[in-house]
This record gives C-alpha cells, sequence and structure tokens, in this order.
C-alpha cells in the first residue's frame, strides 16, 4: 500500500514538471526515488535561446546560440518535409550543418540536454532559424551586344533569389543594378568608352527580410561602347574655336594690313580686337564670302574631321592670297551637294 502511494505520488510529480514543458523519460524498472530525480533534473533543464547563424559555403552553415547553465550537451534539428529531424549532438554552443545544397532556405532548432542515469533530460526547443547557403559563382558572363550609350550583358542560370550586376566606377565596384533574369543592360553610358563589369547571385533568407547570402564573383568583362555619328552643339562649338584660333595663325593678310583700315573709316588698337570684331559681325548673311566648303563629319569623330577641315585650309591659304580668315561653321546650308549627312559648311570671308 506504500509502494503504490509513492508511486501514485511519483507519477503525479511527474506530470507536474512536465507541465513546465521538460521531457522525462520513461521509468524502465527504475526505483521511485531515481524516477522522481530524473523529473527534478529535467524540471532544471533550460530553453536554447540566441540561436544565430552564420554561412560559411554555398553548402555550410554554421550555428551558434548562448550557454544554457548545467546543460550537458545540445541536440541539433532541421526540418525536412514540414517536421524537425535531429542532425546531431554537441558539447558547446556551436554546430556546422555540412553537405547542403547550394542557394537553399533552411530551419533549424536546438534543445539543451542533461544526462542523467545515463538518460538524456531534454529542455524547451529554441525559437527557429531561417537561413540560407550561398549560391555558387556565376558563370558565363559575356557583352551580348554593345550600343552607343549600352551594354546588355548575359549569363548562364544559377539556382539564386536574384542577381546582382556591378561595374568598376573611378576603380571602385559599385553595385548598379540587380535581376532575376539571366540579362541585364547597362544604360545611360558614354560614347566610346570602355567599361568593366561583374556579377554575383544573391540567396535571400525569406521573402521577408533583408539578410542576403551572396556567391562568388563572377569573372570581369569588358566592353568599348560605340562611337555616336550623332553631331552635338558641343561638338559644332568645340570645331568652330578650334578651327578659329587655326585660321587666325594662318591668316597673314589680315596680320600684315589690319593697321591700314583707318583709312575705311576703321580704327583697331590691336589685332585680337579686329579679330574679336570678325568673329562677332562678319557671318555670311551680313558681309561677301566667295566660297562655301562641306566636308562630312567622318565616323572616325570630331578629331579626325577636324584634320580633314585643317588639310584644306592648308591649301587655300597657300593657293589663294585674298582669302583671308575663316570664321563661320555651321550645319550644311540647303542646295551643297554633299556625300553624307550630317555634315558643316565652312565659310571663306575675303
Amino acid at each position: 500500500m506504500k509502494n503504490g502511494m509513492k508511486k501514485t505520488a511519483a507519477v503525479v510529480m511527474a506530470a507536474m514538471l512536465m507541465g513546465t514543458g521538460a521531457v522525462v523519460p520513461a521509468a524502465e524498472n527504475m526505483g521511485i526515488f531515481s524516477q522522481t530525480a530524473i523529473v527534478a533534473e529535467a524540471a532544471s533543464v533550460g530553453k536554447v535561446t540566441g540561436l544565430k547563424s552564420k554561412t560559411l559555403s554555398n553548402s555550410e552553415i554554421q550555428l551558434n546560440w548562448s550557454k544554457v547553465k548545467g546543460a550537458s550537451g545540445y541536440t541539433v534539428y532541421m526540418r525536412k518535409n514540414g517536421k524537425y529531424n535531429k542532425l546531431g549532438d554537441c558539447k558547446g554552443t556551436s554546430y556546422t550543418v555540412k553537405k547542403l545544397p547550394n542557394a537553399t532556405r533552411e530551419n533549424f532548432k536546438v534543445r539543451a540536454y542533461k544526462t542523467v542515469k545515463g538518460k538524456k533530460v531534454y529542455g524547451k526547443y529554441s525559437a527557429n532559424w531561417n537561413t540560407a547557403t550561398n549560391p555558387q559563382a556565376c558563370k558565363g558572363l559575356k557583352v551580348s551586344s554593345v550600343g552607343t550609350d549600352s551594354v546588355k550583358l548575359s549569363w548562364t542560370k544559377i539556382g539564386c533569389t536574384n542577381y546582382r550586376i556591378y561595374q568598376n566606377i573611378k576603380g571602385e565596384w559599385k553595385e548598379i543594378g540587380k535581376t532575376t533574369g539571366t540579362s541585364y543592360t547597362v544604360k545611360k553610358l558614354a560614347p566610346a568608352t570602355k567599361y568593366q563589369f561583374k556579377i554575383r547571385a544573391c540567396k535571400q533568407d525569406d521573402k521577408k527580410t533583408n539578410n542576403n547570402h551572396y556567391g562568388k564573383y563572377s569573372g570581369v568583362v569588358t566592353a568599348t561602347t560605340k562611337k555616336s555619328d550623332k553631331i552635338t552643339q558641343a561638338d559644332i562649338d568645340a570645331m568652330k574655336a578650334e578651327l578659329t584660333a587655326y585660321s587666325r595663325n594662318k591668316a597673314e593678310y589680315i596680320k600684315e594690313h589690319y593697321t591700314e583700315f583707318w583709312k575705311y573709316g576703321i580704327d583697331y588698337n590691336t589685332l585680337e580686337e579686329y579679330f574679336v570684331m570678325l568673329e562677332n559681325k562678319l557671318v555670311p548673311d551680313e558681309s561677301s564670302y566667295d566660297a562655301v566648303y562641306a566636308i562630312p563629319y567622318t565616323q572616325k569623330g570630331l578629331a579626325d574631321t577636324i584634320a580633314l577641315y585643317k588639310r584644306k585650309l592648308d591649301y587655300l591659304y597657300e593657293t589663294r592670297g585674298d582669302v583671308y580668315y575663316v570664321v563661320y561653321i555651321e550645319d550644311c546650308p540647303n542646295g551643297h551637294l554633299v556625300n553624307s549627312n550630317p555634315c558643316w559648311a565652312t565659310y571663306f570671308l575675303y
């Protein structure tokens, strides 16, 4: 009768302590006092807290958590098919999960245990922890097409959430965009300019967090944008300034005779003053000119076009004594026959 009462009391105590979350092993023919001791030990196993992780590679994740006082060890679990399955035991507060697929999200839990009379007595599970492995390195990055102001990149598909695109800007790699596809067009680039790009894959832990895991960078690709066939106002201004200066230097007639213009009621203190007058006042609509030469803008660019004009100026100044100054450059006027468009016309004043 006394033994029956003791067993009843032990069962009641066990039931009360199990309500605290401790897991109690079966008695397995143990004495009532041993069973009571195990139940008491179970109640003192704390819950694991502070579970975090560090992704080591595209196949390994290291879990870390806070130490539970008095624990003999810890058991690590990973969810699969909706159920948490045991991965293994460890004595410390760190465990590395290996041989995982790359770019996959995983969920983990950990709980502490005490070893009592050769049996493991567990505390409560930790909160679950969601993390992911890194993607593999991106492969197959290439330049698909090049425009005057854009470069299209493409690469081989791998498992990841998205791809991040990087550009070398003044010696520093900066992220310039992202995409879920396997191509990306970089826009708003300058014509005839060399650029460098690389990419890497990104895997997010889940859709609600911004905790990202990255694969290794791809190789670097280089692309040079095409030369623009458009003539801008800046091109025209630069050409006019350079050819005007070049023409000034060749205008020997003006240099020799500008001081004689006082006979015509025109007086200038310096040669520079007279040149300014020509540039500001003597345009084709307001003065006489005896020739208009149209030379097309070449595909080799502004510098090559200017060189063509200079060769023409050299010839004209050497063969004609009455032509002394080039003062005006503009888009080719209507009626001038040229082989390509657009072009510029040069007026020779006399």
